[in-house]
């Protein structure tokens, strides 16, 4: 019993550390110096692509682990039903697809400066393929990371024995991690408030659908971001 204890402890340790140190590797690649680096727009499909990928790959060894252990996504927190999660997806791309037109509108002959994005030229969708492509890095996003930075990752630490609000600080600080090695010098208190508001959400209400309602809404406010660049 002991043994399986300590094996299943080095599972979750490694899964929920091991994870954000490739989102740093990758975030520390030749797309990611092209995009940010050298602000070409050429690797943004590309990097976000990356991003999207490690974030679906995490959910899938999320799912993998659950179900080895008889458990599933309702015993982390995600309660909705197959329905409900067609009615989440189907109503996020419904208020995606409106904010993507009110840009597009909003954009309509606008000729923009793009020495103006400094250095969140990478994180901005300049064009409207960009956009699109944003929409599904959005839900990702959202999802992905509540599923495993919060679902996964707080009530597991709590399984092998840490206090609850220990576990969210520890989810805190690797969900800093998803962000670059540089988001714990330079960007620091932003991320890891998110990740304690975040968190916070997931503890006191049980359920994983309110934190990725905010986290949706907050990420596809950033598609708005552009318009403060109008002249």
């Amino acid at each position: 019993m002991k043994l399986e204890k300590n094996i299943n402890v080095w599972k979750i340790l490694s899964i929920i550390i091991g994870f954000p140190i490739l989102y740093m590797l990758f975030c520390k690649s030749f797309i990611a110096t092209e995009l940010f680096g050298n602000k070409n727009l050429d690797y943004y499909i590309p990097f976000w692509g990356g991003i999207i990928a490690l974030h679906w790959t995490s959910v899938l060894v999320v799912t993998l682990l659950l179900k080895a252990h008889g458990k599933t996504f309702t015993d982390i927190g995600y309660k909705l039903s197959r329905k409900g999660t067609l009615l989440l997806i189907g109503g996020y791309v419904l208020v995606a697809l409106l904010v993507l037109v009110a840009v597009e509108v909003l954009l309509s002959d606008v000729v923009l400066d793009s020495s103006q994005f400094g250095n969140i030229s990478g994180l901005i969708p300049k064009t409207t393929p960009h956009r699109i492509f944003f929409i599904l890095l959005v839900f990702s996003t959202g999802f992905c990371e509540e599923i495993f930075y919060r679902g996964f990752a707080i009530t597991q630490l709590e399984r092998i024995g840490l206090n609850k609000w220990i576990a969210l600080i520890i989810s805190a600080l690797l969900f800093i991690g998803i962000h670059g090695v540089n988001a714990y010098s330079r960007n620091f208190l932003f991320y890891f408030g998110g990740g304690l508001m975040f968190g916070l959400t997931f503890l006191f209400s049980k359920r994983l659908l309110p934190s990725i309602l905010i986290h949706l809404t907050i990420n596809l406010s950033a598609m708005m971001a552009i318009l403060q660049l109008i002249q």
